[in-house]
């Protein structure tokens, strides 16, 4: 059986209601999972001894019992690129062998002090020039020119008015079209290796990747899918009781980063807690907050840094959330200075959610009521917007001080853990 089609069977019994088919189709999903790591170990175990052994040394930078030491790298670059495609269009530019007398190491000399190019790739067509672009990129050349500035420091002299510019097209390459071809390799193979190592340290300290060390969650986990989780929030997070939050399992910054699947998953964990608290006695309400303020460049979320993002349940009474969408305006209007704000201060979303109204890679706060539409607020100064900017709201809206939490210890916690998982599950 496909542990992918039980997952999604159980998942659509759950939103049905249908408990009984539920707790059957996850017992069979648990089996399946089992049978499946059953059978890799037993091809692993099958295979090559010495081959399983260096690839051991290579997932953990150990070495192998030859000696030497062995490490994966990926087939795809950084920027997720295959390195393939990469090296087929990869060509060094610039000829960098002697310097002519202006000290132009980009020149190639002519007969005496003619300067006859400064390209050795002068017989490339147009059609290899943009498809080298559609694959490598566009380079940024105002940065290449500052890191060339900047590695010259004061030897570096601008051009006379009457120099030609082409004098100075060196300035404004990248510094690896400068090399030869086994420096670029060595200094690449030391990169890849780099990104490698960043990639393991940044996932072993995230606290919401369930693969990291530091992932301390296990006994809050109240249900998990294919591509994200459902957990009780931490003790000393936790303001209200049943605080949970959903997170995908893939490491992004932001709902809005996310894959279409993932996110009707993450819909779908949204409604069944929609349910679940209204079944309550007496029912309540609950407010879905993100926040996503705090992001890094592309290339660093493709090593695994940046936060983990994750949406907030917060169970409120009913009776509040005909309140809290003018509480949340208001919050939202005034979070930062109307003067270094540009976008509109208050997006209102609808029952899609953010991802349908704010760009991706926007930093930007988001808070949903009961899946019935909510408000958004993109985030105009990182550095200068509280970290803890959404808790803080739902406690002055709920009338708590920000140092009130829920349980009182770690008992009360590890009990409400236990109710809420087996009510969840038993379907309220």
């Amino acid at each position: 059986e496909d542990p992918t089609v039980l997952g999604a069977l159980a998942m659509e019994a759950m939103l049905a209601g249908d408990m009984a088919r539920y707790q059957e189709l996850n017992e069979r999903l648990e089996k399946a999972q089992a049978r499946n790591a059953e059978e890799t170990a037993a091809l692993l175990k099958d295979s090559n001894a010495h081959a399983a052994a260096r690839i051991m040394a290579a997932a953990d930078g150990d070495v192998a019992p030859d000696g030497s030491r062995v490490r994966v790298l990926e087939e795809i670059d950084a920027s997720g690129r295959s390195k393939a495609l990469r090296e087929s269009v990869k060509t060094i530019s610039v000829h960098t062998k002697g310097r002519n007398k202006r000290g132009n190491a980009n020149a190639i000399p002519g007969k005496g002090a003619e300067l006859s190019g400064f390209y050795e790739d002068d017989n490339v067509s147009l059609e290899d020039l943009l498809r080298r672009e559609r694959i490598e990129g566009v380079q940024d050349y105002d940065s290449n020119l500052a890191n060339h500035i900047a590695k010259k420091g004061s030897k570096f002299k601008m051009l006379d008015e009457d120099e030609d510019e082409a004098y100075a097209l060196g300035w404004y390459e990248h510094s690896e079209k400068k090399m030869d071809a086994k420096r670029r390799d060595d200094k690449k193979q030391r990169q890849e290796i780099r990104d490698k190592q960043r990639i393991q340290v940044n996932l072993e300290h995230c606290t919401r990747c369930m693969e990291s060390k530091r992932f301390g969650r296990k006994d809050a986990m109240i249900s998990t899918a294919q591509h994200s989780y459902l957990c009780f929030d931490g003790m000393n997070q936790c303001i209200l009781p049943g605080q949970v939050f959903i997170a995908p399992m893939e490491h992004v910054q932001a709902m809005t980063d996310l894959d279409e699947t993932a996110a009707t998953e993450i819909r779908n964990y949204q409604k069944c807690l929609v349910r679940y608290f209204e079944s309550e006695n007496p029912p309540r309400g609950v407010i879905f907050a993100e926040t996503a303020v705090h992001r890094v460049s592309r290339d660093k979320a493709l090593l695994g840094a940046g936060a983990h993002a994750a949406i907030v349940a917060y169970p409120v009474e009913y009776e509040l959330l005909t309140e809290a969408r003018a509480f949340w305006k208001k919050a939202f209007d005034e979070a930062e200075c109307e003067f270094t704000t540009q976008h509109r201060k208050v997006i209102e979303t609808d029952a899609k959610g953010v991802r349908a109204k704010v760009p991706k890679g926007f930093p930007y706060v988001h808070a949903d009521f009961a899946m019935g539409g909510g408000y958004a607020h993109v985030v105009e100064d990182s550095s200068e917007f509280p970290r803890d900017f959404m808790q803080h709201t739902v406690a002055g809206m709920c009338e708590l001080t920000i140092l009130d939490r829920a349980y009182a210890g770690r008992e009360d916690y590890r009990q409400a853990v236990a109710d809420f998982k087996k009510r969840f599950c038993d379907g309220g």
